[in-house]
């Protein structure tokens, strides 16, 4: 007769602090079955734990999963004599994706305390306990989504936005990675914040877009209301500008100076339409954004190609073969499609 399984004793399993009598009660679940769908939940479970634990760690939520898969392998095999491998759908997308989903929750109620609490002294109960949501778009996909304060968000390609079910805060904070364009609903008793890295965009009620691009440089575009832009470092707020309609802020990284300019409020505006404008960019440079925007990887033959530089509007919501077609004859070069692999001669 089989005793049923002691889920403390695999929580110290996996934290490698067994005794030797214990490992030998272990040894003798991991050939049941049911084991492993318990160890899922195990690893979720302490993942989660030590990530809110160490919220500043630039860690990723994969990473995270992994690594307490590797433990979990590196036990079974010290355990078996075996060597550590990979266990058949212990990891499946499916698994994966289902408890990531939950890690997700957790971990954005607590960056949203994070990123908040060098802000304010002290928060309510009930914004620590905020149920959080996220929607992601993949790359070649634009989407958009109406949030309950009646914001309205214009979701880029290969973008992120994590946001309460309910703004029952005396702020309205969501945080983004990616680019949107947002139409904010006006209530001056509860400003709306965006927050990307270490960079906080604040308004009343306004529409802007933000371009928080890993590897890219932040920006801010303004096309109506005001916008005040703060840069977070060390724990201190720092402002780098407040914007009215037609100004943009661009910083490259958290160490740089802000620049500000100006850009047309109808170039701004029509970024939500599909609508695309390169002002003297290089074909690199426009390349990068039709990869994020048509799910396709480019290949330049020729550096002088792709360092050509060019003004062109173009619209990412027609097939990728007319905006080829437009590209390349006010760029003057050949290309050739080979599946999602773009070849510029």
């Amino acid at each position: 007769m089989q005793h049923p399984i002691d889920k403390e004793l695999l929580k110290k399993y996996l934290k490698d602090t067994c005794t030797p009598s214990e490992l030998e009660v272990v040894r003798g679940y991991l050939g049941r079955p049911s084991t492993e769908a318990i160890l899922q939940e195990l690893i979720a479970e302490e993942s989660a734990a030590e990530w809110e634990c160490a919220t500043n760690a630039p860690v990723e939520l994969d990473e995270q999963l992994i690594r307490w898969q590797s433990k979990f392998e590196q036990r079974k095999a010290v355990s078996s004599g075996h060597s550590p491998k990979i266990i058949k759908g212990f990891f499946s997308r499916n698994n994966f994706l289902k408890y990531a989903a939950v890690l997700s929750t957790v971990i954005l109620g607590i960056g949203i305390y994070t990123l908040n609490s060098s802000q304010e002294k002290e928060l309510p109960k009930a914004a620590i306990q905020l149920s959080m949501k996220t929607f992601t778009t993949v790359k070649g996909q634009r989407a958009k989504i109406t949030l309950t304060d009646g914001t309205i968000v214009y979701m880029g390609a290969g973008s992120t936005l994590a946001y309460p079910e309910q703004f029952k805060d005396s702020i309205r904070s969501v945080s983004l990675k990616g680019e949107a364009f947002f139409e904010v609903a006006k209530n001056p008793a509860q400003p709306f914040i965006i927050q990307t890295e270490n960079i906080r965009t604040q308004v009343l009620g306004t529409s802007f877009k933000v371009n928080a691009i890993t590897g890219k440089p932040f920006q801010v575009q303004v096309a109506t209301g005001k916008v005040r832009v703060d840069r977070i470092k060390e724990g201190q707020r720092e402002e780098l500008a407040i914007l009215t309609p037609g100004q943009q802020l661009s910083l490259k990284t958290l160490n740089d100076r802000a620049v500000s300019s100006e850009i047309a409020v109808a170039d701004i505006q029509g970024w939500r339409n599909s609508r695309l404008v390169f002002k003297d960019q290089t074909i690199q440079e426009i390349a990068e954004q039709l990869e994020r925007s048509y799910d396709v990887r480019f290949t330049f033959k020729s550096p002088q190609k792709a360092a050509a530089v060019l003004t062109v509007t173009l619209q990412d919501n027609i097939p990728l073969n007319e905006t080829l077609r437009v590209l390349s004859a006010g760029a003057h070069f050949k290309y050739q499609i080979q599946g999602k692999n773009i070849i510029i001669k």
